[in-house]
Parts: structure tokens; C-alpha cells; sequence
């Protein structure tokens, strides 16, 4: 958000879209689903793109403003009265915070044919790194510069991604609130930090070592906490874990990254004997570089 290089890693998983023509004139009737069934039904008024029913108003509320905001930079975006169904499905638990607004973003943008950080920037207040990676083909190093999203496709396969793991802790976490808590939390002159994250963002791309990997894993981790003024989640729930637990996404919430030397049998171990059984290992679910020179966006 205030302009450090963050090497972001896509995932293999995403959302579905499929669009056809509806069973009722002038409605546009909404299904949506992940991997325990449907989470959502929604119909709204077309043109006028109002709610007219829903199984929860402030997610029929947000949609709303998504779609009205697609059609601020198209004006002849669901513009006429034909009838039309649109249905989502996620390849994921939807509360697992691994894109489900990203990925909606993105394809909303396809259908009305605008750019997805264009739509990004009028409905959420983040940086956007999780929208330009639901358009990404492979890990990119992502940078806001002069109000641009910049990104490029960065050779990163960890070889000792057996190593790693992504923990699900069972929060919750919603970005725009955690975008407001940094902003008020981050006030002064953050030039040290920036450069320092940007430099630990490009040592990671390339560090083969482990050891040295956790290094940058856990310092990277200290500044965060630093301008937050929190603690880390290692010291505050897994201080005896031999190894590093690195946050992702919203700080503090969703999934960690966890690393140890010690390897696949022990982070699982560790881990359930916390009771946190969602495990997943980081080759499992993280895309690769498959060299493809992602532009500016």
C-alpha cells in the first residue's frame, strides 16, 4: 500500500464463472457457490441493478456496488432488460480468504470488457496485489508506483517447498478493515522500512538455503509488527513452533505460512496438536514460474 515490492505467489485454485440467458426478463438472477454448496442467491432489477431478493442482504448490498461500479467505467454494461443467470463457484471454502473478492473482481471486469485494477479501485481500499494475481499466470514481484499497479513474473520455486505449509487458523479476516487499521497505524516516515521489505521480497525470490529463507521469512514478519504495533502470530500462538509462522494476506488472520527445518512430519504434528487440522502443503495449492513477462497494468 505505500509502495514496497511484495513478491505475491498465485494459487492454483480460483472462481468459476458462467453466464446465460435467464428465465425471466428484466432480472438478473445470481447463484453462487464453493465447495460446500451454494452460500448465495440473489435476483436484481436490469437495468436498474437493485436487489430485489437475496439469502443475505450484505452480500447482495456488495454485488450491487460492484456491478453499478463496472458499469461507472462502461456505461453499456447490463444495460438493457434481458434476462440473464450468472453463477460463481469457488474451488474453495469461501471463508478461507483465498480470493473470493479478487477473483469476483477480475471477473466481473471480463464481462464488462474494463480493466480489473481499474473496478479494484472503486470498490475496495487495498493495494490490489490479490486482483493483479487472480489475473497472474506465476509468482510476481507487484509494486504500486505513481498510482500504477506494476507487476512482473518472478522465477520462484522454492526447493525446499516441502518445507513449507499454509495453516488455516480459522479467523476471519476482512481486508478492508485491516487496510483501515494500517492506515492508522502507519503514520511517519516508512522509507527505511519500504526498502527494506522491497529487498527482502527480491532475497526471497532467489534464496535456495532455508535457513536463511526463515531469516528473511521472520524478519520481514518483525517490521510488519513493528508498524502495526501488535505482536507477531509466533509470539502470540506458536512461540515453542521450531521454526517460522509467517502471516499472509490480512495480518493476522486466515492462513499462515509455516517453516521448519524439521520438516513435513513435525509442522503437521505441531499443528494438529493445536487442533488446527486444515493443512496445506505450499506445491499443493502455489503456481510456479512458467516465464511469461507480466506488463504493467
Amino acid at each position: 500500500m505505500e509502495g514496497a515490492v511484495a513478491l505475491a505467489v498465485p494459487l492454483k485454485v480460483g472462481q468459476e464463472f458462467t453466464l446465460a440467458k435467464g428465465e425471466k426478463e428484466g432480472v438478473l438472477a445470481w447463484e453462487a457457490y464453493d465447495t460446500d454448496g451454494q452460500w448465495f442467491r440473489g435476483v436484481f432489477s436490469l437495468p436498474g441493478l437493485t436487489v430485489l431478493e437475496s439469502t443475505d442482504d450484505a452480500i447482495a448490498r456488495k454485488l450491487e456496488r460492484l456491478l453499478l461500479a463496472a458499469r461507472s467505467l462502461n456505461r453499456s454494461f447490463l444495460s438493457d432488460g434481458s434476462g440473464l443467470k450468472a453463477v460463481t463457484r469457488l474451488s474453495f471454502n469461501r471463508n478461507w480468504g483465498f480470493g473470493s473478492s479478487s477473483t469476483l473482481i477480475s471477473i466481473v471486469a471480463r464481462w464488462a470488457g474494463i480493466q480489473p485494477v481499474e473496478l479494484h479501485r472503486l470498490v475496495s481500499k487495498g493495494s490490489g496485489y490479490d486482483v493483479a494475481c487472480s489475473v497472474a499466470e506465476s509468482p510476481v514481484f507487484f509494486k504500486i508506483q505513481d498510482n500504477r499497479h506494476e507487476m512482473t513474473s518472478v522465477d520462484f520455486d522454492p526447493p525446499f517447498a516441502e518445507n513449507m505449509f499454509l495453516v488455516y487458523l480459522g479467523n476471519k479476516q476482512y481486508s478492508d478493515t485491516e487496510v483501515e487499521n494500517f492506515s492508522q497505524q502507519s503514520g511517519g516516515d516508512l522509507s527505511r522500512q519500504i526498502q527494506r521489505i522491497s529487498e527482502i521480497s527480491h532475497q526471497l525470490s532467489k534464496e535456495n538455503k532455508l535457513e536463511s529463507f526463515m531469516n528473511l521469512l521472520s524478519e520481514h514478519e518483525n517490521i510488519i509488527a513493528g508498524i502495526l504495533g501488535r505482536e507477531t502470530v509466533k509470539d502470540m500462538l506458536f512461540s515453542d513452533f521450531k521454526g517460522v509462522v509467517k502471516s499472509l494476506g490480512a495480518w493476522g488472520g486466515d492462513f499462515v505460512l509455516a517453516v521448519s527445518t524439521l520438516g513435513e512430519a513435525y509442522i503437521r504434528d505441531y499443528f494438529i496438536s493445536k487442533s488446527l487440522l486444515t493443512l496445506l502443503p505450499y506445491s499443493s495449492v502455489a503456481l510456479v514460474f512458467n516465464k511469461k513477462v507480466i506488463k504493467a497494468v
